[in-house]
């Protein structure tokens, strides 16, 4: 496999440059029921994170449905509750026959020394997690003796502060994240060690600096860059390489061992070649939680011999990795989910030219400034085209005439001048708002503007809902300096107010004291006599 980002999903080319991290996960299930012309609107309530304080809900006129990230609410309070609680989740795959790596729970009131007994009894290699962990935080994996059982439970039960925990039997295979909907698998990935590919040429210093380029350019992983530190440098020792070392083509170099940095592991897409036995087991252990209908399931899976195991289930997974794998292709998690929820939209157009700004949403949730924000309808209709314009159109309002000619068709789009001196214009419409827009245009003279050439192209990249008027990086420049200007200049005159009332204080504050002083008050009939003097 290599990395390509061709395989992405072309209709997510072009979104907003914030849709990062767990924040993209929302964002896109959310997209996709408002392309397929649902009602979309935004709940938001007080918290600390996105999940679960950012509530979205889908409605076609005649039933609604509620989402958190990708999980709807056909799935039951009851199997989120099992699902967040791993030993509730063992009792019922354990029911169900379904294989979990062999183990056991303890109480948070459970001494130290009742865990390590029952850690020599299963015997080393190990794994010790949080019974209630989240992201793999807390899970410390392949521990080999009893002096590292020791250190993984202390950082794990003192550390962290994860006081009920899973001890069970390390399983040396690779990291699968299978989702299940309904009944079938629509995606599967593995999460592999952090890792480069030799191009023949490079050292694996100047392939983990490329590499981390790359992870830059991914929406979920853009923040989580493969690290060089001591621990990296001895991997590449026990493999007898060094950073300077320079990989055959094609030749894969793991980084970390299996455990180790779990943010820094890569996506893999292996949907296509995974068996249907290990298919069938990630369906079968989302049937075993009652109300469950939807779901990730992690899997540890020998590639070798097959056998498969399920560790963890999460009702409410992150969704970007499988749409934006670093290798392999993109699956469409959100299409099917909105699948599940609204089959009679299954098959219906989509229209993939247009997107919502999810940055008023984000401050709305921040500064829990408002409760509710209802996204405008997207007109299904609309089709894009650009217009490239020469002429005399700068600084002489054809901008706002543009957006206001724009907003009473309610076309969608924006204009922007750009470096050769021709204007773009970038609109969203049905064939007959293009007409109307084009006669507009033919004018040739719009409130001082002068259009000496028109070129129609067709455009393909999505745009924001809404019209914008797009300044370049110069203007921006000029007005954030403008800007930054302005706030030294106001910083300035509050340090200058500040001092005045300074002033003003110690004053009044010698004034009083004056005044109350002894000889103020005993020289008080002078004062009087020689105001008579004056007079």
């Amino acid at each position: 496999m290599k990395i390509d980002e061709s395989n992405w999903l072309p209709h997510l080319e072009n979104l907003p440059q914030d849709i990062k991290g767990y924040k993209s996960c929302t964002y896109l299930m959310a997209l996709e029921g408002w392309r397929r012309g649902l009602k979309l609107k935004f709940h938001l309530r007080r918290g600390v994170a996105i999940p679960p304080s950012i509530r979205y809900s889908l409605s076609d006129g005649n039933k609604e449905h509620f989402f958190v990230v990708a999980r709807g609410d056909k799935v039951t309070n009851e199997a989120i509750n099992i699902c967040t609680e791993k030993p509730q989740t063992y009792i019922y795959l354990k029911k169900n026959n379904v294989p979990i790596p062999e183990g056991k729970a303890f109480a948070k009131d459970t001494k130290d020394s009742d865990i390590l007994q029952y850690a020599k009894e299963l015997g080393f290699p190990l794994v010790i997690k949080p019974a209630d962990g989240k992201s793999g935080i807390g899970v410390i994996t392949d521990i080999r003796n009893i002096k590292d059982f020791m250190k993984a439970m202390k950082e794990v039960r003192n550390q962290l502060g994860y006081k009920e925990v899973i001890v069970e039997r390390f399983i040396k295979g690779a990291d699968y994240r299978v989702y299940v909907v309904g009944d079938k698998v629509v995606g599967i990935y593995k999460r592999i060690e952090a890792n480069v590919i030799g191009d023949g040429k490079s050292t694996i210093k100047e392939l983990i600096k490329n590499k981390n380029k790359i992870r830059k350019k991914n929406p979920f992983i853009y923040n989580r860059p493969i690290k060089v530190d001591a621990n990296l440098k001895n991997n590449l020792i026990e493999q007898n390489l060094s950073l300077e070392s320079v990989p055959s083509k094609g030749e894969r170099i793991y980084l970390r061992k299996q455990g180790e940095y779990l943010k820094e592991r890569d996506p893999v897409d292996i949907t296509d070649i995974v068996s249907d036995e290990i298919k069938d087991i990630a369906v079968k252990a989302m049937k075993s939680i009652p109300g469950l209908t939807h779901c990730d399931v992690d899997m540890l899976v020998n590639e070798e011999t097959g056998h498969a195991y399920v560790n963890e289930i999460n009702s409410r997974p992150q969704i970007s990795n499988h749409l934006f794998p670093l290798e392999g292709l993109a699956r469409d998690i959100p299409k099917e989910v909105i699948d599940f929820y609204f089959p009679e939209t299954k098959g219906q157009p989509r229209n993939d030219n247009l997107f919502f700004d999810f940055q008023p949403v984000f401050e709305g949730y921040r500064n829990m400034s408002i409760e509710e924000i209802t996204i405008p309808d997207i007109p299904l209709d609309h089709t894009l085209i650009r217009y490239r314009l020469k002429g005399t159109l700068k600084n002489v309002g054809f901008e706002r005439s543009i957006k206001r000619y724009c907003g009473r068709l309610k076309m969608n789009g924006y204009i922007k001048h750009l470096k050769n001196g021709e204007t773009s214009i970038i609109v969203s419409g049905t064939s007959e708002d293009f007409k109307r827009f084009r006669r507009f245009l033919d004018k040739g003279s719009l409130n001082g503007a002068k259009i000496d050439e028109i070129k129609e192209f067709k455009r393909n990249k999505a745009v924001k809902i809404g019209f914008a008027i797009v300044t370049s990086l110069k203007t921006r420049n000029d007005l954030n300096t403008q800007i930054k200007d302005l706030k030294r200049t106001e910083l300035k005159l509050e340090n200058k107010i500040k001092q005045l009332e300074k002033k003003c204080t110690y004053n009044l504050r010698r004034y009083n004291q004056v005044i109350e002083s002894r000889s103020w008050k005993a020289t008080k009939m002078f004062r009087k006599i020689g105001g008579l003097f004056k007079k």
